[in-house]
């Protein structure tokens, strides 16, 4: 099928169904979305693709992360092309931002670049889209969250037991007022780890209302905002644990705006390590995941596959609770 032939089925011009493929966030996300089931439906692939990679195979691994500014995904991502460039595959990687439309977008390029195979961080990526790449040959894995697709290789970290560490660490400081700062419902981690809260608290017979559960985004921003819902409050909580490192550096901005002392009168542990957790005052207690590990785990897996390896399996790697000087016995207890 050509782009003319989809326009004409479609009835919109070329011009729109091209932004639609490549610029997705400047088309209304009901066009965009007809776009590709139409293309998925068809097996659309753009003439220079075809033309470019007739008579070749391409080793190419493609990686979507769901945030580039993460810490996380930077540790990931060196792994997995530590392991891709021994075997001869090169990486390419795409940022999803945490929206759903430019990881469709991303995984829309890698099918036509025709990549040997996808390590993909979901952010909700609609399934259609994800089971069209396993017709087309390539290999998924997922790595962090799980996508919900069926027979896929998955690499994660038990997001239960983290922030089961993080409460059992906050309960035996003495707090009985903990907060959190969750991540979006709709993805995997996020709903483990505010699963993974809820029963370790419950476990103590400690409650926790509406009000002490904000829900963020796992950006930055979210963090602020929550931070200084959860803060304004006269009831405030004497511990947060943070579901991510981004939203956790929003939860410090606000902290030490608001000059509220940590761990004196605050204390937190953060979802994730990263490099500078260790060097601000007070350094951060933690869960940290293996990140290279994972990485190596993900790359691994897509190679076997490709190999015709074992039947998909998932992989879960356990969490640590590192402690450092964010977080205090409550001094009222």
């Amino acid at each position: 099928m050509t782009l003319t032939q989809l326009a004409h089925e479609l009835n919109l011009s070329i011009a729109t169904i091209s932004r639609a493929l490549n610029r997705p966030t400047v088309v209304a996300a009901p066009t965009r979305q007809r776009v590709l089931a139409v293309v998925h439906r068809h097996g659309y692939i753009p003439n220079g693709t075809k033309r470019a990679l007739r008579t070749q195979q391409t080793r190419t691994i493609g990686v979507v992360v769901s945030d580039i500014r993460n810490t996380f995904f930077a540790s990931v991502v060196k792994a997995v092309d530590d392991v891709a460039r021994a075997n001869g595959y090169t990486v390419l990687i795409c940022n999803a931002d945490e929206d759903r439309a430019k990881e469709e977008a991303a995984l829309q390029l890698l099918l036509d670049r025709k990549v040997s195979g996808v390590i993909n961080c979901s952010t909700g990526a609609n399934l259609e889209l994800l089971r069209t790449f396993q017709q087309s040959g390539a290999v998924l894995v997922d790595l962090d969250r799980e996508s919900g697709l069926e027979h896929v290789d998955t690499v994660i970290v038990d997001n239960e037991r983290g922030a089961a560490l993080a409460v059992e660490h906050l309960v035996g400081l003495k707090h009985r007022t903990i907060a959190t700062i969750a991540g979006p419902q709709h993805l995997s981690n996020a709903r483990g780890r505010l699963a993974g809260l809820r029963k370790t608290l419950h476990k103590f017979g400690i409650p926790i209302g509406k009000r002490y559960i904000q829900i963020g985004d796992f950006k930055q921003d979210s963090g602020y905002h929550s931070a200084k819902r959860l803060l304004s409050r006269k009831d405030r909580p004497t511990a947060i644990f943070s579901a991510n490192i981004e939203m956790t550096a929003g939860l410090v901005a606000y902290v030490r705006e608001a000059g509220i002392a940590v761990p004196k009168e605050l204390s937190i542990v953060s979802f994730d390590d990263a490099f500078w957790t260790r060097y601000i005052d007070p350094p951060l207690t933690v869960i940290a995941q293996p990140m290279e590990a994972m990485g190596k785990c993900a790359m691994e897996l897509l190679l076997a596959r490709l190999r015709g390896g074992k039947p998909p399996q998932t992989q879960v790697f356990a969490p640590e609770l590192i402690v450092r000087g964010s977080t205090a016995t409550l001094r009222d207890a």
